[in-house]
């Protein structure tokens, strides 16, 4: 009996916990003002659907003003930060259609603006934080139209017309955080940088998806892995490095694991390899000591004995040749 009635109360404590966040959320008050200024009740607004707002106070402390008219959105959309008068996002609407959202910081400076210019095109324009402009941009869904893009200074740095050209992406203090090259609207090629200037990674893009060579470096330059994509899966040899020596190597056919994947000791010596199939283990593993080869078998990504395997493995040829003397038959027929 007790341990059912502890399983009972640990079962609504964790309940609990897990909708705090909910809770957060939930509404203190919900106030009613017709745009002439007179309060409503809810009966009223909802029946009658007078022009107005709706003045929403959370638990959290954040308050959501919703303007409406004809029972849609039609005007003014806030939402203030927590247990502050100052708007965190602010948003316009035409009969429901948004047309306009920004983000504001808690200083109340803009950091981000989006115009919708039609359902699929819409201008984005970013601040830095002290109010310059960073960048203007227009997109058509996911495809990049036009960009101009700025230096804390307020000086055009980098610009992308008709889809082509350079685009630079900095942080809201200047800090310069990716480079990269456009064609068709869409990148052909992505540079990142840590915060001290080096690169951080070098990756080229066809169509929107990783394609050719992806590098990545540390904070001073040393290799952290070079990897070889194809229209968004890895295809060939990844090589990954530690203190810029080789230390693993994986191949791949389409995203799939597939051939022997070895370790290294100082980039040279093989300390252990995999042998992969269809992104399984299978077949013999081996870790090398002191010249010495120990190994462990794989069937299908299961571990098994030698025996079990050799005799698996064998069984898989007998029905590739019972098939393969079926095909024959067939197509003779």
């Amino acid at each position: 009996m007790n341990k059912k009635c502890n399983s009972i109360i640990l079962l609504c404590a964790l309940t609990l916990g897990s909708c705090g966040d909910k809770n957060d959320e939930e509404v203190i008050s919900q106030n009613y003002v017709h745009k002439y200024g007179y309060a409503l009740s809810k009966k009223e607004w909802e029946s009658k659907k007078y022009p107005g707002q709706v003045v929403t106070t959370r638990k959290d402390g954040v308050t959501i003003t919703s303007t409406y008219e004809n029972g849609v959105l039609q005007g003014p959309y806030t939402v203030t930060y927590p247990h502050s008068q100052t708007i965190e996002k602010y948003k316009l609407y035409n009969q429901g259609i948004i047309l306009k959202e920004i983000d504001y910081d808690q200083k109340g400076m803009p950091q981000e603006e989006k115009i919708f210019l039609s359902p699929s095109r819409y201008s984005l324009t970013l601040w830095y934080r002290d109010g310059t402009p960073k960048s203007i941009e227009e997109f058509s869904s996911k495809e990049l139209i036009d960009g101009q893009y700025f230096t804390t200074s307020n000086e055009t740095e980098a610009r992308v017309i008709k889809g082509k050209g350079k685009r630079i992406d900095r942080d809201i203090d200047g800090l310069l955080k990716a480079v990269e090259e456009y064609e068709s609207g869409y990148p052909t090629k992505i540079e990142t940088f840590h915060a001290n200037g080096t690169p951080s990674m070098i990756c080229s893009y066809t169509d929107g998806e990783l394609d050719g060579e992806k590098r990545t470096f540390n904070l001073n330059g040393e290799p952290l892995s070079l990897e070889l994509w194809q229209t968004g899966f890895l295809n060939g040899v990844a090589t990954y490095f530690k203190n810029g020596c080789k230390y693993r190597e994986i191949p791949f056919n389409h995203g799939v694991k597939q051939g022997k994947e070895n370790y290294y000791v100082d980039g040279i010596i093989v300390s252990h390899d995999v042998l992969w199939e269809n992104n399984k283990k299978h077949g013999p593993s081996y870790y090398y000591v002191d010249g010495v080869a120990h190994p462990e078998w794989y069937y299908e990504g299961r571990k098994v004995s030698e025996k079990e395997y050799k005799e698996l493995d064998h069984l898989d040829q007998v029905f590739s040749e019972i098939a393969s003397a079926n095909y024959r038959i067939d197509n003779e027929e």
